[in-house]
């Protein structure tokens, strides 16, 4: 008797993976030269994921209209300095709003005045002086994510990270959209060994309008690289379950830990094992827009220069931009996945309806850079 379409798409799809994951071994062993590595692994992975869209239906599946909060990662602690610095600079940028914008008056100038003392202070390195304004405003403003915020530093750096961190977690709470809490928040997570609540801080910075040198800032005490390094590890421990052969359950384990698991694996060349995460989704959440958008992005960056990859991610891309035009991961991929494909035009267009959406994506906004988009397509 004939085989069914699925079990002969199921049967390629797993010979794929289990080709795929002999080569990475080969590769290890040093069996394999690099540019052969990398080519045939291109091919396996395109041919994969084809096999996928083929075995779901997803590249036509219907999606979510509804957008729920996306984390795309890239593949790619000491942050004491930053303290003192922040002390002198970094509050006088992105400090003294959000918490206290809704006081009037002589408290608010009052605030506001000490808030400056209490700067002063920390750069004068009078740390007892500052925890005794910050302390004092506090009384007046209980909220004040400024205040709670430095704060719990200086509680950190006098040797009492956990209540620093209540403190810090608290003006996070209170403003969401002040950036100083967020690499502090980020920082301390880290440290209390919680990397996957400190990449959802860092993730959320992106999308914070703050100065910029504080994103440089973060780059340069490696943050951020400690942060992705530590959130992959953790978030491969809790796919091991489906890693192992276990239906992935979303309820259990959030798609965007899911999806940075699926990422550490990719940038350890074990994209065989990142592969069978997203199969384990696509199954589970197959119309879940994160899950859609992801993939397509994890495939397009392993089919640089193929066009059978570019083209499977390019379905994915476009399902979700029909249910939302204005995803903008999605249009952003989309235009990077055009220009691959010599689509020039599409490309552009993707490029300039991101823009007009005004929206903030700092994580984006160093893809283009990085990628010298705007250039090319200039």
């Amino acid at each position: 008797m004939a085989e069914s379409r699925e079990t002969a798409l199921e049967r390629e799809r797993d010979f794929l993976l289990g080709s795929l994951s002999d080569l990475e071994a080969e590769h290890e062993a040093g069996d394999l030269d690099e540019g052969d590595f990398v080519e045939l692994r291109s091919h396996y992975v395109a041919r994969a994921a084809d096999a996928i869209r083929a075995l779901k239906g997803r590249g036509e599946a219907s999606v979510r209209t509804e957008r729920p909060w996306a984390r795309i990662v890239l593949w790619v602690l000491g942050i004491g300095l930053l303290a003192t610095f922040a002390g002198v600079v970094l509050a006088d940028l992105s400090g003294s709003r959000g918490a206290n914008d809704q006081i009037t008056g002589n408290i608010r100038e009052s605030v506001r005045s000490r808030l400056f003392d209490a700067r002063e202070a920390m750069g004068d390195q009078d740390l007892a002086r500052a925890i005794e304004i910050y302390d004092d405003v506090l009384v007046d403003e209980p909220s004040n994510a400024e205040a709670l915020t430095y704060r719990g530093w200086l509680t950190n750096l006098a040797g009492d990270p956990l209540v620093a961190r209540d403190f810090v977690e608290e003006a996070v709470a209170a403003d969401p959209s002040f950036p100083d809490a967020r690499v502090f928040a980020a920082s301390l997570t880290l440290e209390a060994g919680e990397p996957l609540a400190a990449s959802d801080h860092l993730g959320a910075l992106d999308r914070i309008d703050s100065p910029a040198f504080i994103s440089q800032l973060v780059q340069s005490q490696g943050l951020d690289v400690n942060v992705a390094t530590a959130a992959g590890t953790a978030a491969v421990s809790l796919a091991a379950p489906v890693l192992e052969g276990a239906a992935y359950d979303p309820a259990e384990v959030p798609v965007r830990y899911m999806v940075l698991a699926a990422e550490h694996l990719a940038s350890t060349d074990r994209l065989s094992e990142g592969l069978v995460l997203f199969d384990a989704m696509l199954s589970s959440a197959g119309d879940d827009p994160d899950v859609l958008v992801s993939f397509a992005w994890f495939v397009a960056r392993a089919s640089v220069g193929l066009t059978e990859g570019m083209t499977t991610a390019r379905s994915y891309l476009d399902a979700v931009l029909e249910a939302d035009p204005t995803r903008a991961d999605a249009l952003v991929y989309r235009a990077l996945v055009r220009f691959q494909l010599q689509d020039l035009a599409g490309a552009a267009a993707d490029l300039g309806a991101y823009d007009e959406l005004g929206v903030l994506r700092r994580d984006l906004d160093r893809l283009i850079a990085d990628t010298e988009l705007r250039e090319v397509l200039a």
